[in-house]
């Protein structure tokens, strides 16, 4: 599951602010019962394995607070309650980024002071704030003689806290500046830092310049809907930004309701209705994270308001937390993965094929056919298949590019990548392409031995003149394998396709297409071969042609139709697309059903969802054939999909235990080819940028 291995922690001021909802935890004057009875209660709770606390004024309370915690396996000393706070105001209001040098260098002696104390608590990570913002109202001067001085200020506390660290031979805590807004309204803390573009300019600096890599950044989520750049507030792409330099995180809520009473950043509870982070805000905030592979601790910044109880606010926001990051896309997280077909089917194995298709390689070719190993039948097992005829049917479209199966050493690559898995039960596709993996199969054999066709299964497919686009689409003709060609072959079934378009005057095409179906289910029947039929209604809309008519009622007729043609339906397997209410469409039929994919979405996790669903919908559901979806996973690797899929079909796992496994295999033997064809493999490192 996402964040498993992340550090959760819990902001103690915010949660438990003080009794009857006090300030007195902030200003470290709890009392002893009421901070130990907190503490306790996180204990038995046992969901958050890190703590967020500050300043304890009585040295007796604190030394039992200290000894309370030490089962927290990591503490964070968060600074800002003393900053904003600013007992006394002895502190100019600029804080740390003051340009005062005298009451720049008072802030960070203050910082100092309180680091020493976070030494003693034994944290690990020590949090502050920049101070407040100059504004403008005088240019943008002040704010960048500011924000010299944060930098000023930033680098004399780092390098204090490796002296300290060193005196007290420990490790040197995290150093972290949070972000906040720059709004003088109320509710809001007008912060120099600020903007994230600020944020990471600084961080920059003090990383690269300054060489102090302990320090990072954290970004509240709450933050994101008060830190106006312009007039729109920041959206999640200020974290693919400040990646490289966030090393904390928290969650939290905020309200931009101006009539709200607790308009601001005031750490409303998750569930509060004017709140400005809802179930869906937070979902996508944790998919931007997984997607950059954040490793930080994540903090849950929540305070009780009126008689709600700290408990229940705590309790609310693992809940909340925990919804959101079982979400399956939250799960599903590419990153920086890009699946590169050429690195697996490079062009000097693509053109192998050439070679031999230009040296009489017929005869072999033959024998390859007759020679490899065959799957015993009856398939008593679901089936993976994949399904890769398009081409033959002037279809080459993946989403916006409309050449994407048009190029050929991409699609085989993208084949072959799938079909190389023991998972995957065959394929099914026209004549040229089952000839190309059949070439590259006897090149293998010569190197290594193994075949990857042996035990697959292999579905020769008959009519594919309803060419795209063509005024007569609806008349598919036979123009790829014959019946006789797949026996002949010792293929081990046949598709076919027949599509009604009962609205137009095309209908007279589709009607023979399907007495055309007929005479290839009698002849199957006469050879005892399987036979794979996809009925699909469709509609003609002008603008973009035919459309698969995506209704349970229009596939449950169509059904009825595919399995009565041939004279028997004891061979008849039907090729489906999912659609809502799937349970009264495979109640249509006693036949087996292999769901299709249709159109890629680009996500897999689309079609996991979809078969999962399917498969649960009635014993007669058999698995998938399956192609665009399969082969064309957005940047995603078809082999690794293949398995989540396989996962899905065989051994029924959920779809969110599939996209981990999805996860786990991306870029694997990437040198399946290229190590027996080329003496070419690929280190980790190689692997990770594909």
């Amino acid at each position: 599951m996402a964040f498993e291995k992340n550090i959760k922690s819990l902001v103690f001021p915010m949660a438990f602010p003080g009794p009857r909802l006090g300030h007195s935890t902030m200003l470290g004057e709890a009392p002893e019962k009421y901070l130990l009875d907190s503490i306790q209660f996180l204990k038995e709770l046992n969901y958050f394995d890190g703590l967020e606390i500050t300043h304890i004024k009585d040295p007796e309370i604190k030394e039992k607070f200290i000894e309370a915690i030490k089962s927290f396996k990591y503490i964070t000393y968060t600074a800002e309650p003393i900053q904003l706070i600013n007992e006394d105001n002895l502190i100019a209001p600029a804080d740390i980024s003051s340009i005062d040098e005298l009451e720049r260098q008072n802030a960070v002696k203050r910082l100092k002071w309180y680091m020493k104390e976070a030494y003693e608590y034994n944290a690990k990570q020590f949090t502050f704030l920049s101070g407040e913002d100059p504004g403008t109202t005088n240019g943008i001067k002040s704010r960048r003689l500011a924000i010299d001085s944060l930098i000023k200020s930033i680098n004399e506390i780092c390098l204090f806290n490796k002296e300290l660290a060193k005196k007290l031979k420990k490790k040197p805590m995290k150093m972290t500046l949070e972000t906040f807004d720059r709004s003088n309204e109320p509710g809001h803390k007008n912060q120099l830092i600020g903007p994230s573009d600020d944020a990471r300019s600084i961080a920059i600096t003090i990383r690269n310049v300054y060489q102090h890599d302990e320090f990072g950044l954290m970004y509240d989520l709450s933050h994101m809907f008060l830190i106006k750049t312009g007039y729109n507030h920041e959206d999640f792409d200020v974290i693919r930004s400040l990646a490289p330099f966030l090393n904390w995180i928290h969650i939290a809520n905020s309200v931009s309701d101006k009539n709200d009473p607790n308009y601001g950043d005031t750490h409303v509870s998750m569930d509060y209705p004017n709140g400005n982070v809802t179930p869906e805000v937070l979902k996508n905030f944790l998919k931007v994270l997984k997607d950059i592979n954040y490793q930080g601790g994540i903090g849950f910044e929540y305070s009780p308001r009126g008689r709600q109880l700290s408990e229940s606010v705590i309790k609310i926001a693992i809940a909340g937390f925990e919804e959101a990051r079982q979400q399956i896309d939250v799960n599903y997280a590419l990153g920086s993965y890009r699946f590169k077909t050429r690195r697996f089917l490079p062009e000097k194995i693509f053109y192998m094929i050439t070679e031999k298709k230009k040296s009489n390689f017929s005869e072999i070719l033959k024998e390859e056919y007759a020679n490899r190993v065959k799957r015993a039948r009856p398939w008593n097992s679901n089936l993976v298949i994949i399904a890769a005829d398009h081409p033959a049917r002037r279809v080459t479209n993946v989403g916006r590019n409309e050449l994407a199966m048009g190029d050929r050493q991409q699609y085989l690559g993208r084949i072959l990548r799938v079909l190389m898995l023991d998972e995957i039960d065959g394929v099914m596709t026209t004549p040229d392409i089952m000839d190309d993996l059949m070439i590259l199969n006897f090149l293998l054999k010569e190197k290594e031995g193994q075949s990857f066709m042996d035990n697959k299964i292999l579905i020769g497919c008959t009519n594919r003149g309803g060419l795209a686009g063509s005024t007569y689409e609806m008349d598919d003709s036979i123009t790829a394998y014959t019946v006789e060609d797949i026996n002949k072959l010792g293929l081990d079934g046949a598709k076919m396709m027949f599509r009604l378009d009962l609205e137009t005057n095309m209908a007279r095409y589709s009607q023979r297409t399907l007495q055309s179906c007929s005479k290839m289910v009698r002849a199957c029947n006469d050879y005892d071969t399987p036979i794979f039929i996809e009925p699909l209604p469709v509609e003609r809309q002008d603008s973009i042609g035919y459309k698969v008519k995506l209704k349970a009622d229009e596939l449950i007729k169509t059904i009825g139709i595919a399995t009565a043609i041939g004279g028997s339906s004891a061979n008849i397997w039907l090729k489906i697309p999912y659609v809502e209410d799937y349970e009264h469409v495979v109640r249509s039929t006693s036949n087996p059903i292999l769901m299709l994919g249709g159109e890629s979405t680009g996500n897999p996790t689309d079609i996991l969802e979809e078969f999962e669903k399917g498969l649960g919908a009635g014993k007669n559901v058999k698995g998938c054939l399956v192609g665009r979806n399969l082969l064309y996973p957005g940047h995603d690797d078809p082999r690794a999909v293949g398995i989540a899929v396989s996962k899905i079909v065989h051994d029924n796992l959920n779809t969110e235990e599939a996209v981990k496994i999805l996860s786990d295999n991306r870029g694997r033997e990437m040198d399946f080819l290229t190590s027996p064809l080329m003496g070419i493999s690929f280190d980790e490192d190689e692997i990770g940028y594909l």
